[in-house]
Order: C-alpha cells, then sequence, then structure tokens
C-alpha cells in the first residue's frame, strides 16, 4: 500500500466531486461529496450526540441504499438547509429525477456543532449546499480553513478558551488495484494527537500556553464541571473495491478507529462523531475475500487518521476570537 502521489485525497477516486462553501468572516460552512453515478452507502454513529440527515435509509436491510450527494456541514442543525440547495443543483443538472423511487434526489449527511465558535445568526446554509456542489471537482481536495471546517475547533475540555483550531482534511491511498479515501472535519472535545510522529498536535492548551493537557490531567476536574465542550468529528470514508453492503457497513465501523487513534479521547457523550461511507463500485461476481478485506481495513484506518490530522495541520486561527490558536 503506497499514498497516490498525484492525488493523495478522497477525489482520487473516480466518479468523485469535492466541493466546499463557507464565509470566513462568519466562521462556518459546508462541504459536498457529489457521486456520478450514485453509490452505496452506509452511515455510522459512535458519538453521543450525533446530528444526522437521512442516514436510516442506508441500514443494512433497506431497500434504496445509493446516494447521489454526501453532506457534511457546520451549523448544527441549521446546517442541514444545505440539502435544499444540493437538491436544487442536482435537479438542475438533471443529476436526479424530480419524480420517481429511487431516481430522486438522494442525500445524506452529518453536522458539526460550531455554534460556539460560528456566528450562525441569518446565515443561508440552503446557499451553501448550492454553491458547495457548483465548487466541486476532481482536483485534489481543498484543506484546512474550508467547508464544514471553517468553524471547526479542537478542545478544550472546559468552556470557550484555552482550545486550537480544527478544521478539515483528506487522505487517500492505494491498495493493490483500489483506491480508499477520507474527507474528515476534526472539531473534537478531546486533543488530537498524530500517530505518524507520536505527539500531540491541538486540543485543550496548558495555561502556560505551552504544551498540552490530557484527559489523565483532567479526569477528577471533568467529574466535578457541571458544563463541558460540546464537539464533533465527522467524516467520508469513500472506496472503489467492490464492496457489498454488508462490507461496506462492516468497513464504515471499523473507520472510527481511524477517528480513535487521531482524537483522543474519542467518540465522547458531548462529541457526536458520525463517518459517511460509500463504495463506487459493486461487485458483480463473488464477495470480497476476507484477506482481501482485511488489508483494506487496516488502510481504511490509516487513511481517516491521517484524514483527521491534515485537517488540524492545515487550520489556521481565524482573526478577532478569542480562546482559540494556533498549534
Amino acid at each position: 500500500m503506497k499514498a497516490i502521489a498525484a492525488n493523495s485525497t478522497l477525489t482520487a477516486i473516480r466518479g468523485v466531486r469535492v466541493g466546499h462553501a463557507q464565509d470566513i468572516r462568519r466562521r462556518t460552512g459546508t462541504t459536498v461529496v457529489l457521486l456520478e453515478p450514485p453509490a452505496m452507502a452506509f452511515a455510522d454513529a459512535r458519538g453521543g450526540w450525533p446530528g444526522t440527515y437521512d442516514t436510516a435509509a442506508s441500514d443494512l436491510g433497506k431497500t434504496f441504499i445509493e446516494r447521489h450527494a454526501l453532506l457534511l456541514t457546520g451549523g448544527d442543525v441549521y446546517g442541514f438547509d444545505a440539502v435544499r440547495g444540493i437538491r436544487r443543483f442536482l435537479l438542475e443538472h438533471k443529476l436526479a429525477s424530480p419524480k420517481g423511487g429511487g431516481a430522486m434526489p438522494a442525500i445524506m449527511g452529518t453536522n458539526i456543532y460550531d455554534l460556539e465558535f460560528a456566528d450562525t445568526d441569518g446565515l443561508d446554509y440552503t446557499h451553501f449546499g448550492y454553491e458547495a456542489c457548483v465548487d466541486a471537482s476532481t482536483r485534489p481536495v481543498a484543506q484546512g480553513n474550508v467547508g464544514a471546517g471553517t468553524g471547526a475547533t479542537v478542545g478544550p475540555f472546559f468552556g470557550k478558551t484555552g482550545g486550537t483550531k480544527g478544521g478539515l482534511g483528506s487522505s487517500a491511498a492505494r491498495v493493490g488495484s483500489w483506491t480508499v479515501g477520507a474527507v474528515v472535519v476534526t472539531n473534537c472535545v478531546g486533543n488530537v494527537y498524530d500517530p505518524f510522529e507520536s505527539r500531540t498536535i491541538g486540543g485543550t492548551l496548558r495555561k502556560s500556553g505551552t504544551g498540552y493537557r490530557e484527559m489523565d490531567d483532567v479526569a477528577e476536574e471533568y467529574l466535578k464541571r457541571s458544563k463541558t465542550r460540546s464537539g464533533t468529528t465527522i467524516g467520508v470514508l469513500g472506496t472503489d473495491a467492490p464492496l457489498d453492503h454488508e462490507q461496506l457497513a462492516r468497513l464504515v465501523e471499523l473507520a472510527h478507529d481511524g477517528i480513535a487513534l487521531a482524537v483522543r479521547p474519542a467518540h465522547m457523550s458531548t462529541d457526536g462523531d458520525t463517518i459517511l461511507g460509500f463504495t463506487a463500485r459493486t461487485p458483480k461476481g463473488p464477495r470480497l475475500d476476507y484477506r482481501a478485506f482485511d488489508v483494506l481495513h487496516h488502510a481504511t484506518v490509516r487513511e481517516v487518521a491521517r484524514a483527521a490530522v491534515n485537517a488540524v495541520r492545515a487550520a489556521a486561527t481565524l482573526g478577532g476570537v478569542p480562546g482559540f490558536t494556533d498549534r
């Protein structure tokens, strides 16, 4: 397995376009993954406070499991208004039908809680959804303070000060003749740990301003606090490996190990960690051999972790907002 030199982001998968729309001044935005043709999808939420749109219809045993678009958005529940803009784009460009079972715009989404950092009052996320579709391309995915990662932050465990900036990251790799990739918005309560360099790179800063307070350092204080931080790490996992729906579901579930590698701790009660997954290629013969699946699983976990780390490394502090700083 090796990284793809020309495009080591999710758009290395054929048929995938990714676009962003954001308001830097208001510190929020939306990211859309367009799938042409529509691709088989599955969603899995592991955090205690997830925000999702039409994910139940992708569960095992369901009928209409293909999606035209996957949405990552800021704005908490308000961010789901972006679906209206995505729907309009799909219909205008005849990528979906205005009527007919299974052909109508099929969109699945998940959001982050960025309301402590973003200024969402009066914002029209419908516009963000449409503009993100217009921006969508097969170019390498832009990273950092873009799209759904615009208002992302990392830590602090307590309150609104002493954290660092989060963002959006992407990564992809070849696995034999297949590709696996991810887009991740890192907006977590816990710290972000780079498993490739073995060090913490973002999160709850010490009062001295150097180094980070880990969960072990604050556990007793955390138990006594009446209020703690709310966050969420979300992402899209994609592959062109020929998976059936059960195997895709398993791969998406395992992809959360990548979040757990990079976020410490992950899947907290006030996080909404959710991964939307798709395969751009359905099997025409026997299901993927378990040994091949194991190798794909290994690469998936690594690329999700790398995307989560890239999100923080590419992010920069947005001026005028107290409490959050560069790494």
